[in-house]
């Protein structure tokens, strides 16, 4: 294509043949016609710059100078093109100087269709290497043929030779060395190549063979993947943050690799996969040597055999200051549950955003509160052992990250996928992950362990199941007894589990299943599931899963089995398969021995399992994350503040919003002492105290008992140090942080917290007798919410079990003085508490339409319209409808009718 979108070449040709006249010859003609001779400027008018005069030579002396300047380009780039050579001298609008030369000469000058002998020497000399690009792909010899001189490259819209060339020659003059190599050659149109003038997206183009080996111009870096390298450890080689593998996936996801594989898992890669890179951060933080690198939350496997001694390329520590686990963990990537179980870290992010969405619903859903009803912070919801081990260790897997776990809103969106699973993860060799193709998978287990591991499979696929993106049908008696009698009443509220009475039954479910999916693909002209899924990703596609138990496999299954690969089908069983893989598993869940295509695959492996109690649990929060209504815990939390200090307290703490310390009225920064600042959150929090092995739990909960005991001492003396220095106050006069036996706490009489007055403002309006002390004590809460507890601060232990109750507790507290300021009549306070109740949580349905009720009684309906769009807009995000009591407001809002527009004439 050349000549901005002019698709046929005399048209383009004539074009910047008439743009490039026009301003080499029309911009001095107009000139001298119309403005010359020049009157210059006298001294005295120079003394007065705004003379006309002056401004009419200053512009005029402008454009002078760029036609000068694009004069003087056109002379450098014909110059270039006739020594077929570009100068290294930039001058300002070369770049337009050369586009409309190109445009021009690129049907007149280009030579005929060369020979063999007459492609340049370096065209034919080279062997093409294969760079990582979608656009360029080096023709990959055969063994029984000789290399080809010539690399391909696909064209794109609005690509001309000149910028091909250019990109990937590094040089736009060599566009005569394309138009040589592809002179005559039919090419995937139809179409015969002749000069080059005019391009179609689609052709295929032949390059000199060095084109493969030439840097690209643009900022995208690629990896080459070597034996045992995982995306963390690539991400945090380029990037400074392993956590940042995901950016890695999402640009190489589905890519064309060498070889004709894609990467579809960010579990699996293969030694010598090309990976595009995304930028790397300006501000990347500085590697700190005494700061040991948290484990990968979720390492790859290779292909190859990951070597004895692998060179790890990412910077470490001379020293070995790496702590000793206080708990035990097979790698990494795994997740040891309290109960036994082994999960992917994967699941851990799956069950996190259950959790997440079934907290969002329940905020979402709260009423505005009576104005008698009695205010509390709620107590956290409690977590079975299992969900807590998993949702901890998703948080925790953010803990290199310079952002922190997402919050709710965040967890919730950012999981949003229409993508079907195409890999099943199975369990991990010695550090090592293995995961299956789901697409004809044909696995039978037995032996000890098979139960728990189905469970774990299942599972596995249930929080990937969303979106119609996978079905897993199990006969229902294989149901109750992994799961318990329960699955049946929580099928409802779990996507994509289909319980079938029988066996036969699912069977036959499974081939109506191949029949609808024989004629989607004959419709589409497509041979397999995996093809129509890159031909057409919006067709809504799920991955099936067939699990059941067959002691000795079933024969008609075992059929349709030769078939899943095509239909994108697979199935687990528990018993043999004749023509699959069946994998002996042991009660350590390891498998012993394995027969089949999978036996390599699977050999040794420790399969990911999960015992019945905990997979009940895990269940239940699947279903309540997916809108089975729970029992919400109203039992308000027990905290004891100490009442207000008589004495003067010569620091303020105030934590809710972003944290903030005041020595004697200035503000004092000690964020640099990380975990001395989080010490003192934590004792905030907790005004009782908490003894030393409560506080290591919370701060140190992976590092043995004896570090962790020397963290917390070393943390708690740079508390007290900064303290000390700020205020002026000796060692023995204070010490901010008191211990009291075994337990320590923060000085009340010599710290002022603001979420202590905010308790104690909580119990004052329990008390009040009337309105009007109601009122006080809620404005005095108002005046402390700065913000959500914490605000910026991404603790591991803060969000769920702190900072979502409090928020809960003070958008009530807000909600009640705004109805009480309302019905005295004071509706713009109201109003400016509502927003600050919004601000808070935006998430809850009850605060915005307290606002826009007020909004339309004042008559500022379009303000009332904006904030129905917001709440709209982000119900939207979350992919949930608004209660009915929402939508019943928005309906009356939309059918009022407009006012009148009065124009106003103007008076005689």
């Amino acid at each position: 294509m050349t000549m901005y979108g002019l698709r046929h070449p005399i048209l383009a040709k004539a074009a910047a043949i008439a743009v490039l006249t026009g301003l080499l010859a029309g911009i001095p003609a107009i000139l001298l016609t119309f403005f010359w001779p020049v009157d210059l400027p006298t001294l005295d008018d120079l003394a007065t710059p705004a003379e006309p005069v002056v401004i009419k030579t200053l512009l005029l002396a402008t454009v002078w100078t760029c036609w000068a300047l694009f004069a003087g380009a056109v002379i450098a780039e014909l110059v270039a093109t006739a020594r077929a050579k570009r100068g290294r001298v930039r001058m300002p609008f070369q770049r337009l100087a050369a586009y409309l030369i190109t445009t021009i000469t690129v049907a007149t000058t280009a030579p005929v269709a060369a020979s063999r002998g007459t492609i340049p020497a370096a065209a034919a000399a080279v062997t093409p290497v294969a760079l990582p690009s979608h656009h360029l792909t080096a023709a990959e010899p055969k063994t029984s043929e000789p290399a080809k001189p010539y690399a391909t490259y696909v064209v794109q819209p609005r690509d001309t030779l000149w910028s091909i060339a250019d990109k990937q020659l590094g040089d736009p003059m060599r566009y005569r060395e394309i138009v040589a190599l592809n002179q005559g050659r039919t090419l995937d149109d139809g179409q015969t190549f002749t000069r080059g003038d005019w391009l179609r997206p689609g052709w295929t183009l032949r390059l000199p063979g060095d084109a493969a080996r030439k840097e690209r111009r643009s900022s995208q870096r690629t990896h080459t993947v070597r034996p045992g390298e995982s995306l963390w450890e690539i991400a945090e080689q380029h990037l400074g943050d392993g956590r940042r593998y995901k950016e890695i996936f999402r640009l190489n996801r589905d890519r064309p690799q060498p070889g004709g594989a894609r990467l579809t898992d960010p579990d699996v890669l293969e030694s010598g996969w090309h990976l595009v890179l995304p930028e790397r951060e300006q501000n990347a933080r500085k590697a700190d040597p005494t700061h040991h690198r948290a484990p990968s939350p979720l390492p790859t496997t290779t292909s190859a055999t990951r070597p004895a001694h692998h060179d790890d390329v990412s910077p470490r520590p001379t020293a070995d200051f790496s702590p000793q686990p206080r708990r035990s963990a097979v790698c990494s990537s795994v997740v040891v549950l309290p109960e036994g179980g082994i999960m992917a870290i994967s699941f851990a992010a799956g069950v996190a955003v259950a959790l997440a969405s079934a907290r969002l619903r329940h905020r979402r859903r709260l009423p505005v509160p009576a104005v008698d009803e009695p205010l509390s912070v709620p107590a956290p919801e409690p977590q079975a052992p299992a969900v807590r081990a998993l949702e901890q260790s998703h948080r925790r897997s953010f803990a290199e990250s310079e952002d922190g776990p997402p919050d709710d809103f965040e967890l919730v969106t950012s999981a949003f996928s229409i993508d079907p699973p195409l890999m099943l993860k199975a369990g991990i060799r010695g550090e090592d992950p293995v995961s299956l193709e789901l697409s004809g998978l044909n696995l039978a287990l037995t032996g000890p362990g098979a139960e728990d591991c189905v469970r774990a499979i299942v599972l596995g696929l249930l929080t990937q199941a969303d979106q119609h993106r996978a079905e897993i049908v199990i006969p229902s008696q294989d149901a109750v007894r992994w799961f318990g009698e329960t699955i049946t009443t929580l099928t409802g509220h779990l996507p994509g589990l289909r319980l079938i009475a029988t066996l036969d039954e699912a069977v036959d479910h499974l081939e109506e299943q191949f029949v609808a999916r024989r004629r989607i693909l004959r419709d589409h002209d497509t041979d397999d599931i995996p093809q129509l899924r890159e031909a057409e990703p919006g067709e809504p596609l799920p991955a099936l899963l067939l699990t059941a138990c067959a002691a000795d496999g079933h024969a008609y299954l075992d059929t349709l089995m030769s078939l899943g690969s095509t239909f994108g089908v697979g199935s687990v069983l528990i018993g043999r398969s004749p023509s699959g893989t069946t994998c002996e598993v042991d009660q350590e869940h390891r498998v012993a021995e394995a027969t089949g295509t999978l036996e390599k695959e699977l050999r040794d492996v420790t399969l990911f399992h999960m015992p019945a109690n905990a997979a009940a649990t895990v269940l239940h929060t699947l279903a309540v994350g997916n809108g089975m209504p729970g029992e919400p815990n109203e039992k308000p939390a027990e905290l004891e503040v100490p009442p207000p200090s008589t004495a003067l307290q010569p620091v303020r703490f105030a934590i809710l919003g972003a944290p903030v310390i005041e020595v004697n009225g200035t503000p004092v920064d000690i964020s640099g002492r990380a975990k001395a600042f989080e010490l003192f959150v934590l004792l905030a929090v907790h005004p009782k105290g908490l003894d030393r092995e409560e506080i290591c739990e919370h701060l140190w909960p992976d590092l043995e008992e004896t570090l962790a005991g020397y963290r917390f001492h070393a943390a708690l003396k740079d508390l007290r140090a900064a303290l000390r220095g700020a205020s002026g106050v000796g060692e023995k006069e204070a010490s901010f942080v008191e211990r009291s036996g075994k337990t320590y706490r923060i000085e009340a009489q010599r710290v002022d917290v603001d979420l202590w007055a905010f308790h104690r403002a909580l119990a004052d309006t329990r008390t009040a007798a009337d309105d009007e002390a109601k009122t006080a004590a809620l404005e005095a809460i108002a005046s402390l919410c700065r913000g959500r507890l914490c605000q910026g601060l991404k603790y591991d232990w803060l969000d769920q079990d702190h900072r979502w109750p409090l928020t809960v507790a003070s958008v009530k507290a807000l909600l009640q003085l705004g109805v009480l300021h309302k019905r005295a009549g004071r509706n713009e306070r109201a109003l400016e508490v509502y927003d600050q109740a919004c601000a808070l949580d935006p998430d809850m349905e009850s605060a915005a339409r307290s606002a826009i009720r007020l909004l339309i009684d004042l008559g500022r309906a379009d303000e009332a319209r904006m904030r129905a769009r917001h709440l709209k807009a982000r119900l939207d995000a979350l992919g949930v409808a608004c209660s009915s009591e929402t939508q019943a407001l928005l309906d009356r809002m939309n059918t009022a009718p407009k006012p009148p527009v009065r124009l106003q004439t103007p008076r005689a």
